[in-house]
């Protein structure tokens, strides 16, 4: 028989689409939430519950929670986030529920920590077979996205987001490129994906007001050692421009729209 969720303390590893939303729920049922994703975009910053604690950084989630529920992608900063460095650093009898990707565990360190009592419960919806039967281990099947409604709501997510980078440049719900949404302001828009380096901005801007463009609107947003940059520019981009500015060294992309 397990404890009662009202009143223990929630650890939300990602806060994402769905993380802000289990972080939400949480606070409903009567969590103390914390909350920790040093990438969160304005938009989740903006939907989170002022009532969740935010962490700056894991120890200090890993110590006092009583729950942690990873909402993650796979990455390889990502691959084995839980594993037997993170593990000791957990509250005693700790429940972890995993149902964003299966790599984000170390099974092996996770079944030493089950079986020595630093973690109290694992549920999971991606049974591998080494977590079958092991006392502690609640495995599930991995059905989330196998309704009728979420295929239908993936296909059509998929279709509006790659429409809204083809017609404007912007870039949603990606998992290694920075969140970027920039209102049209008419004109021209250039878009550069590029490294993240100093002195590369400048050099793009440079390059449209040497051309005589006058820059209406810019956003410029960064993940890792990836960076997006567009503007909005007065006028039609000729060929130079966008010669130059591909020869930018650590530029990765140029597209005009």
């Amino acid at each position: 028989m397990g404890p009662e969720l009202a009143g223990k303390k929630l650890g939300v590893i990602g806060l994402g689409a769905i993380g802000v939303r289990v972080a939400n729920t949480a606070t409903h049922l009567g969590l103390e939430v914390y909350g920790y994703d040093p990438f969160i975009s304005v938009e989740a910053a903006w939907n989170l519950s002022r009532t969740v604690h935010h962490c700056v950084n894991l120890g200090d989630l890993y110590s006092q929670c009583d729950l942690i529920t990873l909402h993650l992608p796979v990455t390889k900063d990502t691959t084995h986030f839980i594993n037997s460095e993170s593990l000791p650093q957990v509250k005693q009898g700790v429940r972890i529920l995993n149902f964003a990707r299966g790599e984000l565990v170390d099974n092996p360190a996770l079944l030493a920590a089950l079986r020595g009592g630093r973690v109290g419960a694992y549920v999971c919806d991606f049974p591998a077979e080494e977590l079958l039967g092991e006392p502690g281990v609640v495995a599930l099947p991995h059905l989330g996205a196998s309704t009728p409604e979420s295929e239908d709501n993936c296909a059509v997510m998929a279709a509006d987001e790659l429409r809204d980078y083809l017609l404007n440049g912007n870039i949603r719900n990606s998992v290694n490129l920075p969140t970027v949404d920039l209102p049209r302001a008419g004109g021209s828009r250039i878009c550069v994906m590029h490294r993240n380096v100093p002195g590369l901005l400048s050099g793009i801007t440079g390059a449209a007001s040497d051309a005589g463009l006058n820059i209406e609107n810019l956003v410029n947003k960064s993940r890792g050692d990836i960076a997006y940059t567009m503007l909005d520019v007065s006028g039609l981009v000729g060929g130079g421009v966008t010669a130059r500015l591909k020869g930018l060294e650590g530029c990765i992309r140029v597209r005009i729209i």
